[in-house]
């Protein structure tokens, strides 16, 4: 199950945007122990739906006249919890979930 707060969802009805659940691939190097690590975390974007590229990724979820793409790969958790965070003044909202595995 979906659940998408207020503020969030009054962000995306707003501006007419889905979200995408993606992760992302983050390399750390280290010289000192000779590690080299690839960190994959769950990342979460307002997007228009005509700027996904490739759809067949993706699951697709509905939430209220919203659509939520979340990438194959992924694994569910529980619930499904999409989020805003804390809003910085003069910064687009940033959204955060919960649920979701990478």
């Amino acid at each position: 199950m979906i659940k998408i707060g207020n503020k969030a969802l009054n962000y995306a009805q707003s501006k007419s945007l889905c979200f995408v659940v993606l992760i992302k691939n983050t390399e750390i190097d280290c010289d000192c122990g000779n590690i080299h690590n690839h960190v994959k975390t769950v990342k979460i974007k307002a997007l228009f739906e005509t700027e996904i590229i490739d759809k067949e990724l993706y699951d697709i979820y509905k939430y209220t006249d919203i659509k939520v793409f979340i990438l194959k790969d992924l694994k569910i958790a529980e619930d499904i919890n999409i989020y805003q965070k804390v809003k910085i003044p003069f910064m687009k909202p940033t959204f955060g979930v919960k649920g979701i595995t990478a």
